[in-house]
Formats: structure tokens, C-alpha cells, sequence
């Protein structure tokens, strides 16, 4: 698989800028008399889906070699998908260098949360600063819409690209506490960038 390269891809969305390109659309245009007679154009669809099964089916046979690599299938877990910084993944919590949270506990995250996944219960250390004394997300329950970032007034909590371990074969295993969610901040960084970018244009 190819890195992500942000010189060649959509700096909001990080899709390659050649598939963004408009595609021209045919306005008000009668249909040929092979497009009316309808089975023509069940074959040809028919054509184009046989010819991308068999290009797959034979790169799965016969694995491609070098960066002439013609099939779309990722031979995961061998190889590790490169995801754009747009993918909202699971849901972490940036830690300061010093190892605390960034979290002031102002629940807006847990007030915005249209699955009500996220619970906190705040706290104040001695020099009166507010913090989370317990941080719980529900990843049963989270539906990866993002809200909770967006509305972190600190860029405390952001989407990661972690999409690995999100299935458990018990509940309890998806209730995460804020030790399990807790990721340095370099760790985050290229999401941290992102959001600044696609929110700055926003006035609050």
C-alpha cells in the first residue's frame, strides 16, 4: 500500500485530488434506442463487473509484485491500511507532556453525545484546576459522529485512527476508563492539525 501523501490529496478530506475532479452530466438528453431496448445495458454493466471480479480474483491467485499493483484488496493483516487524517476512528484522550489529562472535565462532551456514550465525573487538584476523577466511554454505545470533538474547548478528546480491537466478545471490555484512553499528543498530532484546519473556518 501506498503512504498517504498530503501533497497529492485533499487537505480537508484527504482523497486524492484526481478523483475529485467534476464529472461532466448529461442534462436532459433523450435515450438512444440501444439505451431503450434496456438488455444492451444490463450486459455491458454486467461486462464491467465481471472484468474487476476477474482482475481480483487473479491478483488474489497470483499476489502482485512491485508498485504496479492493479487490485483494490488490502491482505490485512499483513498489510496495515494507511488512513487519510479525515477517518474518525476511536475516540482518545491527549495527555499533556507531563503525563496529565488535557480534560477540564467541562462536560460538554457527555452533554453533546447524541448516544449519551461518554460519563464523567470532575474534580479539582490543589492549585484548583478542574479534571476529569473518572472519564468512561461506552464504545458499545459511541456512533463515531465526531460531536464530542468538535465541541472540546481544550482539543482534549479527538477522533484517532485506531479501527483495531473495537470488537468484544463482552460488554464490559467496551466500557474504556481514562487510562485506556489516554494517547500523547504526537501521537494525535496529524488529527489535532486536521481539526484546527476544517473547524478554524467556523465562528463561534
Amino acid at each position: 500500500m501506498k503512504d498517504f501523501d498530503p501533497t497529492k490529496n485533499h487537505p480537508m478530506v484527504g482523497v486524492p485530488l484526481d478523483k475529485l475532479k467534476p464529472k461532466p452530466v448529461r442534462k436532459k438528453l433523450d435515450l438512444t434506442l440501444w439505451e431503450k431496448l434496456y438488455v444492451p445495458e444490463v450486459l455491458r454493466g454486467l461486462g464491467i463487473t465481471t472484468k474487476h471480479f476477474a482482475s481480483n480474483m487473479l491478483g488474489f491467485v497470483v499476489p502482485p509484485k512491485g508498485k504496479k499493483r492493479k487490485v483494490f484488496t488490502v491482505y490485512y493483516p499483513e498489510e496495515q491500511v494507511v488512513l487519510p487524517p479525515a477517518y474518525r476512528g476511536r475516540p482518545v484522550l491527549v495527555m499533556r507532556p507531563d503525563g496529565t489529562e488535557k480534560c477540564v472535565a467541562c462536560g460538554l462532551c457527555e452533554k453533546i453525545c447524541p448516544a449519551h456514550a461518554i460519563s464523567i465525573v470532575g474534580a479539582e487538584r490543589g492549585d484548583a484546576e478542574r479534571y476529569p476523577e473518572s472519564y468512561i466511554l461506552d464504545m458499545s454505545r459511541c456512533v463515531f459522529c465526531g460531536y464530542c470533538e468538535e465541541v472540546c474547548p481544550k482539543e482534549a478528546i479527538v477522533m484517532s485512527s485506531e479501527y483495531q480491537g473495537l470488537a468484544e466478545k463482552e460488554r464490559s471490555q467496551l466500557l474504556y476508563s481514562k487510562e485506556r484512553l489516554l494517547r500523547s499528543e504526537e501521537s494525535v498530532r496529524g488529527r489535532i492539525e486536521y481539526i484546527r484546519r476544517i473547524y478554524s473556518k467556523c465562528n463561534y
